[in-house]
């Protein structure tokens, strides 16, 4: 035992435990506190219970009450679509960290308000903010360190130390919640829904409770997300104790009726794991459905060049038609014209013939005539 005599040793085991305990505090203000009460209404705490509660999200930077709710209620309805504030089809990096800064492009001040409107009834959470603007995070922020500073003064440095290191690493946790729990390349599906939603065991554990997406996003108000045995949700754990204390009430579970209902298909969970088989299964229809999806497009890429090439040739063979028939019909023009010019020489000839006929055959009329006279003179005498 003499290795925890030696101060460093000593020190680091301390600061370890209050980061343990700071982790799980914070945590359970969000997954409990702002998540499953607040946002849920999984179940209900008196007042006095509920405001310690959602003080462990507060000081873990979480930011006001009713800004948390109505962005994350707005989550829920808009999954995975353009208006899903978080989602990491717009990239893991935007679903880490970068939406914080650009919540306000896909909810209005006014809509926010309206997906929590019940907590903008409570004067404390109103005070604390309820739009995008900056008052929330700065008044957060302040009221985080004059937390510490009192921490400090009370339990010295190390648990200030602990405390940070626990801010840091529940406050990450969360928003591996937003970012790999909507992976398809990560975790498992056990309940059909309309989004991206997966279990992730790590996270779940890192989260306290919160990495079963996929089961929460199935039944969103249940209390307990983790729900299969193995699925350990520590917060579920925390509620089971209030509950059996009597300082929880209306505790929503569902049933195993609604659980069948949504579920997505048998993964032969039987020894507590999803089977390789399965997950591989999994990935690889995801990767058939991409591909299915890819040669969709590109046949609709190829029959739209081959519909323009058949219009190209159409408009080609139109083109040489009208050229054709301009052509014929000037041919034509040109036949007639000339067709016309030699049947008026032929016929200007035969009449110059004619006339010529005429004339000779006048003229030998003429002398038969002047021959015929003299004879009856002759004749009369």
């Amino acid at each position: 035992m003499g290795i925890f005599n030696d101060p460093v040793v000593s020190t680091s085991l301390v600061i370890a435990a209050w980061a343990v305990f700071w982790h799980h505090w914070h945590g359970v203000g969000i997954t409990l506190g702002y998540h499953r009460l607040l946002t849920h209404k999984a179940l209900v705490v008196p007042k006095w219970l509920e405001y310690y509660i959602c003080s462990g999200a507060y000081f873990a930077l979480m930011g006001a009450p009713i800004v948390w709710v109505g962005v994350h209620r707005q989550h829920h309805q808009k999954s995975d679509t353009p208006m899903d504030p978080h989602s990491p089809r717009d990239g893991v990096r935007h679903a880490l960290y970068r939406w914080m800064f650009y919540t306000n492009r896909v909810q209005t001040n006014e809509e926010l308000q309206k997906q929590a409107s019940d907590l903008m009834q409570d004067p404390l959470y109103r005070k604390l903010g309820y739009d995008h603007g900056a008052y929330h995070a700065q008044l957060n922020l302040a009221l985080c360190v004059a937390f510490r500073v009192v921490l400090f003064f009370v339990f010295g440095w190390q648990c200030v130390v602990g405390n940070l290191i626990a801010t840091f690493t529940i406050f990450w946790s969360t928003q591996f919640v937003n970012a790999f729990c909507h992976l398809p390349a990560l975790g498992y599906r056990t309940y059909k829904t309309t989004e991206d939603s997966r279990n992730v065991w790590w996270v779940g554990l890192l989260a306290v409770g919160e990495g079963w997406h996929n089961n929460h996003h199935a039944i969103p108000r249940s209390a307990r997300h983790g729900l299969e045995w193995w699925e350990f949700d520590f917060t579920w754990c925390c509620i089971w104790v209030l509950e059996k204390l009597g300082l929880a009430t209306k505790v929503h579970l569902p049933s195993k009726e609604l659980l069948e209902k949504k579920r997505e298909t048998a993964v032969g969970k039987a020894q507590g794991k999803m089977t390789a088989a399965v997950t591989h299964a999994a990935e690889a229809a995801q990767k058939a459905a991409e591909a299915a999806s890819q040669a969709a497009h590109e046949a609709a890429e190829a029959a739209y060049l081959a519909a323009v090439a058949a219009g190209k040739s159409a408009r080609e063979a139109a083109d040489s038609a009208t050229n054709a028939a301009r052509e014929a019909a000037e041919l034509a023009g040109s036949t007639a014209r000339e067709a016309a010019l030699a049947a008026g020489k032929t016929a200007n000839e035969a009449a110059e013939a004619a006339t010529h006929a005429a004339r000779e055959a006048l003229e030998t009329a003429e002398i038969a005539i002047a021959q015929i006279v003299p004879a009856k003179e002759k004749v009369a005498i």
